[in-house]
């Protein structure tokens, strides 16, 4: 059936065939970098973002437009992850707006809120840059409003939008050097187009079908039988909309809920916003829990999953055992968060005082929910949030702004370099929130960060030719070497940096597959470039970078 007005089960329909699009060709997207390195994740971080918003949708019956879109972008907003996944997480928090308080809209009311959309993915971004997501996001928007008739149905309009979307993204790289140097188009705006493309399916009444990429997973229960005992108990997930009818909602405290919970069950994470509460909580008895919870409200969504099974799938315990008992959270001042990859860095930001490490990086952004589930394991007046990757500081701030137990500040560390310098020189006895914030930002200005990958096809960026297998060297965003032989690369990479003689201190954060009898041949060299540099090697065990090194 081709869609004229579009309403709450007709929205749901175009958002799964939008997320499933995606899904569909991710790897295509995740290969659209800038750089040939092997964490191309823009797909990823999309595809998760939008399933999010597509998974709140199905089953929910609500046909309310306004109702069921506010919920899907909530969701979306939670797992938002990358840069790109926070814009379309925005996007669709835009279309929300426009569809509020409807019931349901026509052509011209659907393509308002696409407008909208666009204006609030704006909103986001401190300094938007043309070239990018948003140009394709706006320029369709404008051209397919600017064509709308009375009489068009929403499969046109669509069709007219994809198009103009796509005559934008590949116009894309004459407005940002950086993609048409490397000869490929922006992937936030190709990831885009797909969505787009989806819907447009949909609104034709056509199926778009799940392909290997799917989020879509099938139980093995053959470590769980009739002879099996429930030793772990059962992982409860749930969003509970809080009712007018049972509880004043604006002034509910969560603490009601989280102080049964500790009666019942561990590993408890909850918060929240506005009239939803999401909980978490390991429980051997969920029928109990689902039953004082209505006391409250009525539930969105329910996930239950015996842990036993996660157990065996797995081979390791997930989340925590259940037999340790949990311990009321320690009150303190201040506290922090950081985001790190590799056991040795987790290691490392835990022994220098974090409180809470978030895993992500490179090829899995820490997503908003990640960073507010972090923080709800803090109890602290401030709590200082270290991202360490530039495509995780926009999640991090949407974190912030959707956190209101303590004042949140996040430090735009865009490096696993710049976030260890700041954490090692963070010094609470300053006891004022505003010099410690400003100190740690001078710390991170300091910081120069090396990053030592390989190429994953062939190209030619600043003057270098790279062949698919050499590594590369790429110093505070730019490509500066190559080499077929990594010791050889890192070499050359330090010899071009004009002021290297200058630094004081280097710290050599080594990956997974670097032996120490290498990393020591650089701290040699660095020496003979510098005879006063203090360089620190480090095993951070991270993958995809051998090597990130900070200098300064």
């Amino acid at each position: 059936m081709i869609l004229n007005k579009v309403d709450g089960q007709d929205y749901v329909s175009l958002i799964v065939a939008g997320a499933r699009s995606l899904a569909n060709d991710v790897d295509r997207i995740n290969a659209l970098n800038v750089f040939p390195v092997p964490d191309g994740d823009t797909g990823t971080n999309m595809k998760m973002t939008i399933e999010g918003g597509a998974s709140q949708g199905l089953g929910n019956k609500e046909t309310n437009l306004g109702a069921i879109s506010k919920n899907i972008a909530r969701s979306m907003v939670l797992s938002a992850r990358g840069n790109s996944g926070v814009i379309t997480s925005q996007f669709f928090k835009g279309l929300s707006i426009g569809f509020e308080g409807k019931e349901n809209v026509d052509v011209k009311g659907f393509a308002e809120a696409m407008l909208e959309g666009t204006k609030k993915s704006y909103s986001v971004v401190q300094i938007p840059t043309e070239g990018t997501i948003l140009t394709v996001m706006r320029e369709a928007g404008e051209a397919a409003y600017k064509a709308l008739t009375d009489s068009m149905t929403l499969p046109e309009y669509l069709k007219i939008y994809l198009e103009a979307a796509k005559v934008s993204l590949e116009h894309t790289p004459e407005l940002l050097a950086v993609l048409k140097e490397a000869g490929v188009i922006d992937s936030g705006g190709a990831g885009f187009c797909l969505i787009i493309e989806g819907m447009l399916k949909a609104s034709l009444g056509e199926e778009v079908l799940s392909s290997k990429d799917s989020n879509i997973s099938v139980v093995d229960n053959s470590g769980f039988n009739a002879d099996s005992e429930l030793t772990w108990g059962y992982c409860t997930e749930f969003i509970l909309q809080l009712q007018n009818s049972k509880v004043d909602i604006p002034n509910f405290d969560l603490k009601i809920i989280q102080d049964y919970l500790k009666t019942i069950g561990n590993s408890i994470v909850s918060f929240k916003d506005e009239d939803l509460v999401k909980v978490h909580v390991h429980t051997f008895d969920p029928g109990l829990v689902l039953t004082e919870m209505r006391k409250y409200g009525e539930f969105i969504t329910i996930k239950i999953e015996n842990m036993n099974v996660q157990h065996t799938e797995n081979n390791e315990i997930i989340a925590s055992s259940q037999e340790v008992e949990e311990k009321p959270l320690e009150h303190k001042k201040y506290a922090s968060v950081a985001v790190a990859n590799g056991e040795g860095l987790v290691r490392s930001f835990k022994e220098m005082g974090v409180d809470e490490v978030v895993t992500g990086g490179q090829t899995m952004n820490t997503s908003t929910e990640d960073f507010l589930n972090a923080f709800h394991k803090i109890d602290a007046e401030y709590i200082l949030v270290f991202p360490n990757n530039g495509n995780i500081v926009m999640a991090a701030k949407q974190a912030q702004e959707n956190y209101d137990k303590a004042k949140v500040y996040v430090i735009p560390t865009k490096t696993i370099a710049e976030g260890y310098s700041a954490v090692s020189m963070l010094n609470y006895e300053i006891d004022d929130i505003d010099e410690i914030v400003k100190t740690e930002i001078e710390v991170v200005k300091n910081v120069s960060t090396l990053e030592v990958t390989y190429s994953i096809r062939d190209t030619e960026i600043n003057g270098i030719k790279i062949k698919k297998g050499d590594y590369i060297c790429i110093y505070n965003g730019d490509l500066i070497a190559s080499d077929k032989d990594r010791v050889t690369a890192v070499k050359k990479s330090l010899k071009k940096i004009s002021d290297f003689s200058d630094k004081q201190v280097m710290t050599i954060l080594c990956g997974q597959d670097v032996k120490i009898e290498e990393c020591d041949s650089i701290r040699e060299f660095a020496e003979t470039l510098n005879s006063y540099i203090e360089v620190y090697p480090l095993k951070g065990n991270q993958d995809i970078y051998s090597y990130i090194i900070g200098i300064e």
